[in-house]
C-alpha cells in the first residue's frame, strides 16, 4: 500500500503550482521572467509572505534565480536535472480529494446526528466556538484552528464514538489544506466572516433540530472549501489536454 503523501503548507502548495507552470504546463520556460511578487499573490490568492517562502523554495532547487533589481527568473538548467515535482503533485491530489471525500461523507452524518441529539449545554458549547471563530477572521492561521476544533467539537456532540475518532484523524490530516483555504478565502473576500457566518447558521439549525438544514449548511461550507483547496492541484487530464 502506498504510504499518504505529506500535507503541504500554503507556501509548499504555491511553489507546487509554479513548479507545475513551468515544468509541465510550459507557462514560463527557461529565461522567463516570472510575474512581481504582489501579481503572483493576488493570482494565488495568498498573501506575500507565502509567495516569498515559495520563491525561495524554488530558488533554492535551482529552478528559479532571483536578480537583483531586475526581478525573479527561470533557470537555464535542463528540466533533467531538477527534481521531479509533478508526480509528488498529482499524488497528492487525488490523496487531498480521498481526504476531504471522506470528511464530506462523515461530517454530513455527523452533523445531522448532532441535530438530532444535541443538549443546551453542547449547543451552547458550539455557539462559543463560533465565537472564537469570529474572534479570528482576520488571521486565517488563527481561524484555521478555531474551525479545526469547531469541527472536532460538532463530531463529539453527534455522540457516535467511532465516527468522532474517524473524524479527529481526517481532520488532522486536513490541517494544512484548512489553513490554505482559510487564507485564499480571507484574500478573496477581505477576511473570513462568510465562513464564520456559515458556521454559526450550522449551529442555527442544529438549535432548532433540523437534520436536513444542518447537513446543508455544511455541505455548502464543505463545497467552498473544496473549491479554494483544489483550486491549487491541477489535474492530470487537464495537462494532458493542454499538451495535447
Amino acid at each position: 500500500m502506498d504510504k499518504p503523501i505529506r500535507t503541504m503548507n500554503v507556501p509548499d502548495v504555491v511553489a507546487c503550482a509554479l513548479r507545475d507552470q513551468i515544468l509541465r504546463d510550459g507557462v514560463y520556460g527557461p529565461g522567463d521572467r516570472l510575474p512581481g511578487n504582489r501579481e503572483l499573490a493576488m493570482s494565488f490568492g495568498v498573501s506575500m509572505g507565502s509567495v516569498r517562502e515559495a520563491i525561495s523554495m524554488l530558488g533554492a532547487e535551482g529552478l528559479i534565480e532571483t536578480r537583483a533589481g531586475r526581478g525573479t527568473y527561470v533557470t537555464q538548467a535542463p528540466a533533467s536535472s531538477l527534481p521531479p515535482p509533478v508526480t509528488v503533485a498529482v499524488l497528492e491530489r487525488k490523496y487531498v480529494e480521498e481526504l476531504i471525500e471522506a470528511r464530506e461523507i462523515l461530517e454530513l452524518k455527523l452533523v445531522a446526528l448532532a441535530a438530532q441529539r444535541a443538549t443546551p449545554e453542547q449547543i451552547a458549547m458550539l455557539y462559543k466556538h463560533v465565537d472564537d471563530m469570529d474572534a479570528a477572521v482576520r488571521d486565517p492561521g488563527r481561524y484555521a484552528s478555531a474551525d479545526v476544533a469547531f469541527h472536532l467539537a460538532l463530531s463529539g456532540v453527534a455522540g457516535n464514538r467511532v465516527l468522532s475518532e474517524a473524524m479527529a484523524n481526517i481532520r488532522a490530516s486536513l490541517k494544512r489544506e484548512m489553513e490554505l483555504s482559510a487564507e485564499v478565502g480571507a484574500r478573496r473576500h477581505g477576511d473570513l466572516r462568510f465562513s464564520a457566518d456559515s458556521h454559526r447558521r450550522v449551529v442555527g439549525a442544529i438549535e432548532t433540530g433540523d437534520p436536513e438544514a444542518a447537513r446543508a449548511e455544511m455541505f455548502d461550507i464543505m463545497r467552498r472549501h473544496h473549491g479554494f483547496v483544489m483550486g491549487f492541484y491541477a489535474a492530470p487530464e487537464s495537462a494532458g489536454e493542454q499538451n495535447g
